[in-house]
């Protein structure tokens, strides 16, 4: 199985500034993913303009198929040099996470990147070559499900100066608070989100450097198989239901009529939970070996208009309806597979009408379109 890299990002402007000088994208792909972090030097418009030039060039080129140590000699022979303090005008560190789990990282003149296992920081050991006249420290380590790889601007070790800490939060202290606070129900995300946090507080108010935290946890990927509407012809309800139970993963189903289905061909009983119904949205259901059994076309529109409106997840998970923990599990996943049958409810539309002009099928379409924005994967197989 792939490892699947899960990216989280936090910046903090410097005071005063518009902008943030530090430049940070994330690609990932099938089979790997990019990360590549950039300091520009100065902060405000001059110093984005800078980083962004490096992780433009470095991102494109890495997507391109080229060599680590290709791009890394590309952008090291084209970033200038300031000539009053003999330094290039950005830094970098670029990594790509391969899907078996390892991972090569290059860093020029920025903070080691900090890896923790099991909530223990470990030290990693790089090797130092000269590259277009810059000292490169290259790295090589396994990622797997359950380790962190952060990566932080010199904003976030400068932080304290003077105050909490004379000399700076530093790279020991910034990883002692990462032992501390990783756990496996936090995500990329929210560990940034956290550690940015306290790098607020220790400059105790906006930050007098720009600051940046990316955060990679590595885990297995999620999966949520979504099956809605019965199929036209009823000798493939088999088909679709063997999909459904054979595809790893979170297990969704919508609409009374297939979830009925769902308990027939499994041969198990289906109950209805009568205190998760609202006047909106009907009762969910129980099915073994089914993680939500939701009434169809009612609670898939609401979880559409849900995700449309950035309903935060804390607001949702007090909520038991069936819309609120539909858009909570979708939220969580990497990859929705949707199985969608073509037999229309002659309750909601002329059966005549075209496939994409049923009802279920444009809000099982607006809905994987809405998750693809949102850079999930999707795949919609019809029935």
């Amino acid at each position: 199985m792939k490892v699947f890299y899960e990216f989280g990002l936090r910046q903090l402007n410097k005071r005063g500034e518009e902008i943030c000088g530090d430049s940070v994208e994330f690609s990932p792909g099938r089979d790997s993913a990019t990360l590549v972090f950039s300091d520009g030097l100065g902060s405000g418009v001059k110093a984005s303009i800078l980083s962004t030039l490096t992780t433009r060039i470095a991102t494109r080129m890495l997507e391109g198929g080229l060599p680590l140590a290709e791009v890394v000699q590309t952008v090291s022979e084209t970033l200038p040099i300031c000539r009053v303090r003999k330094i290039a005008y950005s830094t970098f560190t670029m990594a790509q996470l391969v899907a078996d789990g390892q991972v090569k990282l290059v860093a020029y003149d920025s903070p080691t990147p900090f890896v923790v296992r099991r909530s223990r920081l470990e030290r990693l050991a790089g090797e130092q070559c000269d590259v277009g006249g810059k000292r490169i420290y290259e790295y090589q380590f396994p990622l797997r499900p359950g380790d962190w790889l952060v990566l932080v601007s010199d904003g976030v070790l400068n932080a304290g100066i003077g105050g909490a800490y004379p000399l700076g939060w530093g790279w020991d202290e910034v990883g002692r608070y990462l032992e501390g606070h990783v756990h496996e129900s936090l995500s990329a995300g929210e560990l940034a989100a956290k550690l940015a946090h306290v790098v607020e507080q220790l400059y105790e108010g906006p930050p007098g450097d720009d600051v940046s935290i990316a955060v990679v946890k590595a885990r297995w990927k999620r999966t949520v198989v979504l099956m809605t509407g019965p199929p036209v012809r009823g000798e493939d309800d088999e088909r679709v239901v063997e999909a459904l139970m054979g595809t790893a993963g979170t297990r969704v189903v919508c609409g009374g009529t297939t979830a009925n289905i769902v308990a027939r061909q499994l041969g198990r009983p289906i109950s209805v939970d009568l205190e998760t119904g609202t006047e909106a949205i009907p009762a969910t259901g129980r099915i073994e070996g089914i993680d939500l059994v939701t009434e169809g076309t009612l609670t898939m529109t609401q979880a559409l208009e849900t995700i449309r409106a950035d309903v935060s997840s804390e607001q949702l998970k007090l909520k038991v309806d069936g819309a609120s923990r539909l858009v909570l599990l979708l939220r969580q996943a990497d990859e929705v597979r949707m199985l969608v049958g073509r037999a229309l409810n002659p309750a909601h539309q002329n059966p005549n009408l075209p496939v994409e002009l049923g009802i279920k099928s444009q809000v099982a379409q607006a809905l994987g379109e809405e998750l693809r924005r949102r850079g999930k994967e999707v795949r919609i197989d019809y029935y």
